[in-house]
């Protein structure tokens, strides 16, 4: 194999696949990035089994064929490398000569025989989705993905498309965000498959999305307006312009979250979210460095925050003045909790629908977007005497 590569060119397809590189495996040969070089076209392959990255780049080709590099020592190469055109040629033993002006470098590589096949599955549905706006959904929910590796159906983010509504929904079962775009107008592919994330009785397909796929997606976000997201029985599909990502689907039934959405929550708070945010945020400071809990003290239009930390003696107290017309009652939250769901309300005023101490709160911005419904749910946790 030879070919000559712009240099620049190069380094920005590196940096689509190199998240996808395993920093420890016990399979060698994933810690390369496969070059496959078929006339004047080269296509770079990087995977960790469970999230695989394709993208092709333009080359002047002289001699076709493959070969698996070092992914981290290639990088960090290129990245230091002056702007000037990278000529690439495989010498006996998968011994990888770069050559610039400047220099040259040796790489000792390793066959692409050796390399795992990215196998493809037919798809039971496709769509197309302006990718900006998934970005959006994706940031709005994957915070709230659970990190439990014993609760793995939670670990991911659930895409959701019915008839004329496109959801993405994630839970760790302390907190639960929802967004969904009611102006989507699918066409999805009719299912062929009757499995578990498929409920072909409803009409809705259901498909929950890994973590590491979904931030790859944004690493690789600025490569297309237009996502087409595919999914098969077992793997789901991301085509963005000249990358594709594919990943396999997290196994299981996502739990029922709309059980868990409260529909009498009919107390309502409203007040300015960046005054809220910043009282949390010095109440935090005080608070129980294991539990997080702070206290809110609701009265009529005001709420008053709380926290203590009986084993250091530090104790903070903020009133801030709210539009709320409830009875009176104490809640405790978790600090980091709150602050996160407040980071992704977008509108000046958040809304907090209640019901009492017990119950879960749902969070929604003030002001929804057009065709669009974000909403958050945030459990309590039980107050104790010590949070005065």
């Amino acid at each position: 194999m030879k070919l000559v590569v712009n240099k620049t060119e190069l380094f920005q397809c590196l940096q689509r696949i190199i998240g996808v590189i395993p920093i420890k495996t016990t399979i060698p040969v994933l810690t390369n990035i496969l070059f496959e070089l078929d006339g004047q076209r080269l296509r770079l392959t990087g995977t960790d089994l469970e999230v695989s990255i394709v993208t092709f780049l333009n080359v002047r080709g002289e001699a076709d064929g493959s070969v698996a590099i070092p992914a981290k020592r290639l990088f960090d190469i290129i990245r230091e490398l002056p702007e000037l055109p990278v000529t690439f040629e495989i010498e006996k033993n998968n011994r990888i000569l770069l050559t610039t002006e400047k220099g040259n470098y040796k790489l000792a590589g390793e066959s692409s025989e050796e390399y795992p096949h990215i196998a493809s599955e037919s798809f039971v549905a496709q769509i197309s989705y302006s990718t900006p706006r998934f970005l959006r959904m994706i940031d709005k929910t994957v915070f709230a993905v659970s990190s439990d590796e014993l609760r793995t159906t939670l670990m991911g983010v659930l895409l959701e498309v019915r008839p004329n509504e496109l959801r993405l929904v994630a839970t760790d079962g302390h907190r639960l965000a929802k967004i969904s775009d009611r102006s989507y107008a699918p066409s999805v592919g009719e299912s062929k498959s009757d499995a578990l994330w498929i409920k072909q009785e409803s009409g809705v397909l259901q498909a929950i999305m890994p973590t590491k796929a979904l931030q790859m997606l944004m690493r690789n976000a600025d490569q297309s307006e237009l996502l087409e997201v595919a999914i098969s029985e077992s793997h789901l599909t991301f085509r963005l312009g000249a990358t594709t990502i594919y990943s396999k689907l997290i196994n299981g039934q996502f739990p029922n979250y709309e059980r868990v959405i409260p529909s009498d929550n009919e107390v309502t708070m409203t007040i300015d979210r960046d005054l809220l945010s910043a009282s949390v945020r010095r109440a935090a400071i005080f608070a129980n460095q294991i539990t997080h809990q702070i206290r809110w003290n609701l009265t009529p239009n005001q709420v008053t925050i709380s926290a203590e930390d009986v084993e250091v003696g530090g104790e903070a107290r903020e009133t801030l003045t709210t539009q709320y017309a409830g009875k009176a009652m104490d809640i405790g939250y978790n600090a980091q909790y709150v602050q996160e769901l407040l980071r992704h309300v977008d509108s000046e005023e958040v809304l907090l629908r209640l019901k009492d101490p017990g119950s879960a709160a749902i969070v929604e911005p003030m002001q929804q977007k057009e065709g669009e419904h974000h909403m958050m749910l945030l459990m309590p946790i039980r107050l104790n005497d010590a949070a005065a």
